[in-house]
């Protein structure tokens, strides 16, 4: 009888390749998928370590999924992914219900793990600079009609509070030729949406051939039979340049959507986050942008309760998020993570300080992305059709060209659709996380 694997993904997208990767390397050993946990015989954890809200969930998650050893047959627990990486000896001492911990070096190898018993892995302290993206096993994709490729791992920008750099290691580009192929692969399973990934997509090729080859690559990424849309994420505000503007202006598959994450607008805040630039000069490039490409979405993510965070500072991001007027934006508050910079900063902002900012934010995006929402009402728009909604029979639950998976919402459609498909629909309702319409008949492709 085939053993049975369940694969659970916590984080990022990044982690969901992971997880794709892991999977496709059981298939290929004969070992049979299952969402079922309590069905499989080994359950393969991937972890989140970058903030302590994340840490605590895979924490959580595998206390939680470990509680099934002893409540069903028998069956292993393997965890990989950031927090393996990052806490690789205090989870060996603490947690002993894990039967395998993996780092990040050997996560496509858990399948020869399994098979072979052997329960070690690599010094968790030691990232490798050099990536052989030629050697990762094939893909077992979600079954969604899109796809996350990401283009590089690791990253080289070193703000101050982050712990990726040390999880992951330095920046390293997929070759182009790879990524071009891995979307022909995506195309030719039916995939119709591509989401661009990395740590920082706009530093793409850098590393590889010394000097930034992201527009190249999105020239190279053409002649689609079912990819219609291919979306731009994380990009630093510091590399935006003409050529990535006439790209989203000409290519046909690129949508007018960019993932900015600016961070803060306190230039004495940025500086301290090793970050560049400040409030005003972002405010000139997203007036920019709106001009060069008067429909693009604009996404990005800001930061409350850094050291050393003042009422001033806080109101310069205030201020900022209110002219900017962003589509959607993620608030985080700030966490100390050992090993960064920022840990040993002086000025700890109190915990309730960095809620009532968190919550100011929050209440002000929330204003914004109403309105912005609200000129969409009465409009038609191009639909990607995911599944069949849960609310009902004819119901169907999609995104808007605008929307990107997981973090922007849904659109549900009612009437004849099929999923899978890219309607043009006809927005008659936001309900404040939502859009609602009915198709106008139309499919695009």
């Amino acid at each position: 009888m085939l053993k049975k694997a369940t694969v659970i993904t916590l984080g990022c997208a990044k982690n969901s390749v992971d997880s794709e990767h892991i999977k496709g390397s059981l298939v290929k050993h004969g070992i049979e998928l299952t969402e079922n946990a309590e069905r499989a015989d080994y359950i393969v954890i991937n972890t989140c370590g970058f903030i302590e809200a994340a840490k605590a969930e895979s924490i959580n998650t595998i206390l939680e999924l470990a509680e099934l050893k002893s409540q069903s047959k028998p069956k292993q627990i393997i965890v990989t992914g950031c927090l393996a990486q990052r806490y690789y000896d205090d989870l060996m001492q603490e947690i002993p219900e894990i039967d395998l911990l993996v780092d990040l070096r050997r996560e496509f190898e858990i399948a020869d793990l399994i098979r072979n018993g052997d329960g070690t892995a690599h010094d968790a302290h030691q990232t490798t600079d050099h990536r052989d993206f030629s050697t990762y096993p094939e893909r077992v994709l979600s079954g969604l009609p899109y796809a996350y490729l990401q283009i590089a791992d690791g990253c080289d920008n070193r703000c101050s509070y982050c712990a990726i750099p040390m999880i992951r290691g330095p920046y390293a580009s997929k070759p182009l030729e790879q990524i071009v192929e891995e979307a022909r692969w995506l195309d030719g399973r039916g995939i119709k949406e591509i989401n661009l990934i990395a740590q920082d997509t706009s530093r793409y090729g850098y590393d590889l051939y010394g000097r930034n080859r992201l527009t190249e690559l999105l020239n190279a990424l053409d002649d689609f039979e079912n990819i219609a849309w291919i979306r731009l994420l994380y990009l630093q505000p510091y590399f935006l340049n003409d050529e990535l503007i006439n790209s989203l202006q000409t290519n046909k598959y690129l949508l007018p959507y960019i993932d900015i994450p600016f961070q803060h607008a306190s230039s004495k805040i940025l500086h301290a986050m090793n970050r560049h630039g400040a409030g005003t000069d972002y405010l000139a490039q997203i007036a920019w942008l709106r001009r060069a490409i008067p429909d693009i979405v604009l996404r990005t993510s800001v930061m409350v309760g850094f050291p050393g965070e003042t009422e001033d500072d806080f109101k310069k991001l205030v201020d900022f998020v209110e002219q900017a007027e962003f589509d959607y934006l993620g608030v985080f508050q700030y966490s100390e993570e050992e090993g960064t910079k920022a840990a040993g900063l002086e000025g700890a902002i109190p915990e309730e300080i960095k809620n009532e900012r968190y919550h100011q934010v929050v209440a002000l995006q929330d204003l914004i992305g109403q309105r912005r929402s609200e000129n969409r009402l009465e409009k038609p728009a191009d639909v990607l059709i995911e599944s069949n909604a849960e609310s009902g029979l004819g119901v169907f639950e999609g995104r808007a060209w605008w929307q990107t998976p997981e973090v922007d919402g849904y659109t549900y459609v009612t009437g004849d659709v099929k999923p899978g498909s890219i309607v043009t629909v006809e927005i008659s309702e936001f309900d404040g996380c939502d859009f609602h319409g009915r198709p106008l008949g139309g499919v695009s492709k």
